[in-house]
């Protein structure tokens, strides 16, 4: 038995499936049990026994209460729940199901295995339903090589002829969404330039037109309203999809509308559905002036319909007469009809890509028109070669985290990777955070307002240094299936851990427990400060008169309230010029008195960082040690050993030199390698607050 892997475009009225085949050079439809290139995406569970397809849709035309139809548009959707047969499921469980036994169904008619497969979603789809989507893949038996947007591969489909160059929009209704998607192709490259879409705008909805139309018709005759009667509705449901498909040949179509041992028959004509769903057309006018919007941002320059060089419908709706009227009308030319089949273009162009994720490129029959020179960019004549990093898609929705403003007064929607960046490329921005564990909420959405964001994940990244402020590197990646990785790195290169973990809050939940973090730490945000001073001889004029004005500063700066201050001076020995104190008094009379003495010495051989580091109350709150200093001090080495001793407790230490001060040791001893600190802004930096969320940058 031949294995292969194949494309799915698993819609939401219909489904189908190709391959690509290499002797021939071009993607094929494989049929089903019917024969038929489609099939319904109906399914029916009764008795445990699961059924797709015709006979499913036939079962639900019956108003088999045990059928389930237009359960894509809800994938992700975690209260979207369906009970039949006795059970619960959600959208994806339907489609694990739907896919399992349609993976059944191919194989046994067309004699393969299947073994991979790409499946096609909405562009506009966000990263729950494409993950939803992966799984339901997975668990039905497929090894899943990618999930692609459905525009994107009817553009491989359609497009890829391997000469000249063109912009092209894709018209995508189908069944339960709405999709456009504008991308330039020049030759063998596709590069997706803007997405946009509705994953609850489709088919469905102008069958709903006809559908309330005819429900409020046979109240108004009977005064029984089919609604309440699932099985008569399900029986409706398929009625009003099959007149909505008869309004595409004829320009009026009678519905038979039975319940309760009533009959009610109704005509609709198309003018009539014209009418009423012309709203549901105008929504998708809007939605191509908003990808127009975007392409605009991507090109630089204005973007339109006079940029557009073919238009190209995909899906089932675009049948109705109304959507090629309306492409007329805006456009001024028809869209493109040649070599497509609404239906199944969307899986060619998957298999395709199922044929480049596993041999990194294929080569397929140059399609050229009568009369046009064929190119012969392959190997052989008549044949063009398309790699993987051919195609270039993007994003449908920006992505950011939950983080401080730069100001510090507002919780905001940080965003790292702009809307239609493209798939595999990093995106990274800097954030200043205090603390040993950051966590990070990524949020999809361009509002800067977190609230209009959709939270995705939350990781907690750690391994940053203890006790001072870290400039950390946080990275986002769209991967080619449009999920998200995330890494983070310290400033100067660094790998943290990071590691994602459930989120079970909403987001007012998560910015209370924030603020509510905040104060705590406010609260412990009492500083001990001690400084300790070189009175050595060397120190003598100027460089103790400069140390003096700076602690002096300092202390002027400083709310005392929250912060004591201790000034040790040391050379031979130690002098206390005062212990932690917060009064202002002490303070400015310890400073008044630092002076180089005999009773010091004149050298520095004493050891202050092993002697008194650990002076501290040890109370909640930051511990800080300043030391000022010039020239070499006798024990470097065990002092050394003594502030990293210090530091691992979470003790900060600055290091200042003046004069022959030597730096490599200051840098050795300090909290913040090679940083020298002016003391005079010391006071700022004891009011960064160790939260767990970082603070923007820029």
């Amino acid at each position: 038995m031949k294995k292969i892997n194949v494309g799915i475009d698993l819609g939401t009225t219909y489904s189908a499936v190709a391959v690509f085949n290499r002797q021939r050079h071009e993607a094929e439809v494989l049929l089903n049990d019917c024969g038929a290139k489609y099939t319904p995406s109906v399914i029916c569970i009764e008795n445990g026994v699961v059924s797709i397809g015709e006979d499913a849709k036939k079962l639900q035309s019956e108003g088999n209460t045990n059928t389930a139809a237009f359960y894509k548009s809800m994938m992700g959707d975690k209260e979207y729940k369906v009970y039949i047969d006795g059970g619960e499921y959600t959208s994806e469980d339907l489609s694990r199901e739907y896919l399992r036994v349609l993976k059944r169904t191919i194989e046994q008619e067309n004699n393969v295995e299947i073994e991979g497969a790409v499946i096609t979603v909405p562009a506009y789809f966000d990263e729950f339903q494409r993950v939803a989507t992966r799984k339901a893949g997975i668990d039905a038996g497929f090894n899943v090589l990618k999930i692609i947007n459905e525009p994107t591969s009817a553009i491989i489909a359609y497009g890829l002829t391997g000469r000249g160059k063109k912009n092209v929009l894709v018209y995508d209704l189908g069944g339960g969404t709405f999709d456009v998607t504008i991308a330039s192709i020049n030759g063998t490259n596709v590069d997706v330039l803007a997405t946009h879409g509705n994953h609850q705008l489709g088919g469905k909805d102008w069958d709903a037109a006809i559908m309330e139309e005819l429900v409020e018709r046979f109240e108004d005759e009977y005064g029984i309203n089919v609604e309440s009667y699932p099985e008569c509705y399900k029986e409706l449901q398929v009625k009003c999809e099959e007149a909505k498909k008869k309004l595409t040949q004829t320009s009026s179509t009678t519905v038979i509308v039975q319940c309760e041992g009533y009959t009610g028959r109704y005509p609709i004509t198309r003018e009539f559905f014209d009418e009423q769903t012309s709203s549901l057309l105008t929504q998708t006018l809007m939605i191509i002036e908003t990808t127009f919007e975007r392409a605009s941002k991507k090109t630089g320059r204005p973007f339109g319909w006079n940029d557009i060089d073919e238009v190209v419908l995909v899906g089932g709706s675009t049948r109705m007469p109304q959507v090629k009227d309306m492409i007329v009308r805006v456009y001024g030319k028809p869209p493109v009809t040649k070599k497509i089949d609404v239906d199944t273009i969307v899986a060619v162009g998957a298999a395709m890509q199922a044929e480049l994720c596993t041999e990194g490129q294929m080569a397929i029959a140059d399609a050229a028109l009568p009369g046009e020179s064929k190119s012969s960019s392959g190997g052989d004549s008549g044949l063009i070669v398309i790699s993987a990093s051919d195609i270039q898609d993007v994003t449908a929705h920006a992505l950011g985290m939950l983080a401080k403003s730069k100001d510090g007064k507002d919780y905001i929607n940080s965003e790292i990777i702009p809307k239609d960046s493209k798939l595999g490329k990093p995106f990274g921005k800097q954030y200043s955070f205090r603390g040993d564990t950051l966590e990070v909420y990524v949020l999809q959405g361009e509002e800067r307002d977190p609230h209009e964001a959709t939270i995705l994940y939350k990781y907690i990244v750690t391994g940053m240094p203890s006790g001072v402020k870290n400039i950390i590197n946080v990275n986002f990646l769209y991967n080619q299936n449009g999920v998200v990785d995330v890494s983070a790195t310290l400033e100067d290169g660094t790998s943290l851990n990071v590691r994602q973990t459930e989120v079970t809050e909403t987001i007012d939940e998560i910015i209370a427990k924030l603020k509510k973090e905040e104060a705590e730490a406010k609260k412990r945000s009492n500083v001990e400060v001690m400084f300790v001073i070189d009175i050595s001889g060397s120190m003598s004029g100027t460089p103790i008169i400069k140390a003096k004005e700076a602690i002096s500063d300092f202390v002027r700066q400083t709310n005392l309230s929250s912060t004591k201050v201790a000034i040790l001076g040391f050379a031979t020995s130690s002098k206390w010029f005062c212990n932690f104190t917060n009064n202002a008094s002490t303070l400015n009379h310890a400073i008044s008195s630092i002076i180089i003495s005999d009773e010091c010495g004149y050298g520095t051989s004493y050891k202050p960082l092993e002697v008194h580091g650990n002076s501290f109350s040890w109370g909640a709150g930051a511990k800080v040690i300043v030391v000022l200093t010039d020239g070499e001090w006798t024990n470097q080495a065990s002092e050394i050993q003594a502030s990293q001793k210090l530091k691992q407790k979470g003790i900060t230490i600055y290091a200042v030199g003046v004069g022959d001060a030597d730096t490599a040791f200051l840098d050795a001893i300090a909290s913040q390698r090679g940083k020298k600190v002016d003391l005079s802004a010391l006071s700022t930096t004891f009011k960064d607050i160790a939260t767990s969320i970082a603070t923007e940058i820029d």
